[in-house]
Protein backbone atom coordinates (compact mmCIF):
# COMPACT_ATOMS: atom_id res chain seq x y z
CA UNK A 1 0.00 0.00 0.00
CA UNK A 2 1.49 3.26 -0.67
CA UNK A 3 2.15 5.92 2.04
CA UNK A 4 -0.86 8.11 3.07
CA UNK A 5 -0.12 11.92 2.57
CA UNK A 6 0.28 13.46 6.34
CA UNK A 7 -1.73 16.74 5.36
CA UNK A 8 -4.75 17.73 2.84
CA UNK A 9 -2.76 20.15 0.25
CA UNK A 10 -3.66 23.82 0.79
CA UNK A 11 -5.18 25.64 -1.65
CA UNK A 12 -3.41 26.77 -4.54
CA UNK A 13 -2.44 30.14 -5.30
CA UNK A 14 -5.48 32.28 -7.30
CA UNK A 15 -4.89 32.53 -10.41
CA UNK A 16 -2.99 36.11 -11.43
CA UNK A 17 -5.21 39.12 -11.66
CA UNK A 18 -7.79 36.95 -9.73
CA UNK A 19 -9.33 37.91 -5.89
CA UNK A 20 -8.40 35.67 -3.08
CA UNK A 21 -10.15 32.48 -2.82
CA UNK A 22 -14.03 33.41 -1.02
CA UNK A 23 -15.12 32.31 1.98
CA UNK A 24 -17.54 29.49 -0.10
CA UNK A 25 -13.90 27.82 -1.40
CA UNK A 26 -12.30 28.46 1.88
CA UNK A 27 -15.04 27.05 4.06
CA UNK A 28 -15.27 23.96 1.26
CA UNK A 29 -11.46 23.54 1.81
CA UNK A 30 -11.43 23.94 5.54
CA UNK A 31 -14.44 20.90 5.81
CA UNK A 32 -12.17 18.54 3.38
CA UNK A 33 -9.16 19.25 5.62
CA UNK A 34 -10.41 18.82 8.33
CA UNK A 35 -12.38 15.49 8.06
CA UNK A 36 -9.32 14.15 6.33
CA UNK A 37 -7.21 14.76 9.51
CA UNK A 38 -9.98 13.24 11.86
CA UNK A 39 -9.52 10.23 9.51
CA UNK A 40 -5.74 10.31 9.91
CA UNK A 41 -6.12 10.58 13.41
CA UNK A 42 -8.12 7.18 13.80
CA UNK A 43 -6.09 5.24 11.78
CA UNK A 44 -3.38 6.63 14.32
CA UNK A 45 -5.39 5.32 16.93
CA UNK A 46 -4.43 1.68 18.03
CA UNK A 47 -7.87 0.79 19.26
CA UNK A 48 -9.96 1.78 16.06
CA UNK A 49 -13.06 -0.01 15.89
CA UNK A 50 -14.91 -1.50 12.25
CA UNK A 51 -17.56 0.94 12.46
CA UNK A 52 -16.12 4.50 13.12
CA UNK A 53 -13.36 3.07 10.43
CA UNK A 54 -16.20 2.59 8.15
CA UNK A 55 -17.86 5.38 8.90
CA UNK A 56 -15.04 7.69 7.70
CA UNK A 57 -14.59 6.04 5.01
CA UNK A 58 -18.40 6.61 3.79
CA UNK A 59 -18.18 10.25 4.49
CA UNK A 60 -15.55 10.88 2.66
CA UNK A 61 -17.26 8.81 -0.17
CA UNK A 62 -20.52 10.42 0.12
CA UNK A 63 -19.72 14.04 1.20
CA UNK A 64 -16.76 14.73 1.08
CA UNK A 65 -15.94 13.96 -2.68
CA UNK A 66 -18.58 15.48 -3.79
CA UNK A 67 -17.51 18.69 -1.95
CA UNK A 68 -14.25 18.56 -4.00
CA UNK A 69 -15.93 17.94 -7.08
CA UNK A 70 -17.97 21.55 -6.48
CA UNK A 71 -14.65 23.02 -5.90
CA UNK A 72 -12.77 22.14 -9.21
CA UNK A 73 -14.77 24.40 -11.30
CA UNK A 74 -14.24 26.99 -8.87
CA UNK A 75 -10.24 26.61 -8.62
CA UNK A 76 -9.67 25.75 -11.55
CA UNK A 77 -6.37 23.80 -11.30
CA UNK A 78 -6.31 20.41 -12.78
CA UNK A 79 -2.82 19.21 -10.86
CA UNK A 80 -4.95 20.46 -7.38
CA UNK A 81 -7.47 18.33 -7.54
CA UNK A 82 -5.83 15.26 -8.72
CA UNK A 83 -3.59 15.87 -5.78
CA UNK A 84 -6.84 15.93 -3.37
CA UNK A 85 -8.60 13.41 -4.94
CA UNK A 86 -5.58 10.78 -4.86
CA UNK A 87 -4.82 12.01 -1.26
CA UNK A 88 -8.58 11.39 -0.22
CA UNK A 89 -8.34 7.96 -2.05
CA UNK A 90 -5.25 6.73 0.24
CA UNK A 91 -7.04 7.46 3.10
CA UNK A 92 -10.14 5.79 1.98
CA UNK A 93 -8.64 2.92 1.53
CA UNK A 94 -6.22 3.09 4.42
CA UNK A 95 -9.51 3.27 6.56
CA UNK A 96 -11.00 0.08 4.55
CA UNK A 97 -7.64 -1.53 4.92
CA UNK A 98 -7.45 -1.02 8.95
CA UNK A 99 -11.19 -2.16 9.05
CA UNK A 100 -11.13 -5.78 7.65
CA UNK A 101 -7.93 -5.78 10.05
CA UNK A 102 -9.95 -5.34 12.81
CA UNK A 103 -12.46 -7.50 11.63
CA UNK A 104 -10.33 -10.28 10.66
CA UNK A 105 -8.58 -9.98 14.34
Amino acid sequence: MLPIPTHFPDLPAPAVHKAPWGPNVCKAHTIISDTFSRAIQLLCQEDGDTLRLRIHSEKILQQIVPLLEALGPEVHNFTWIAECTHTLASVMVALEAAAFAVDGA
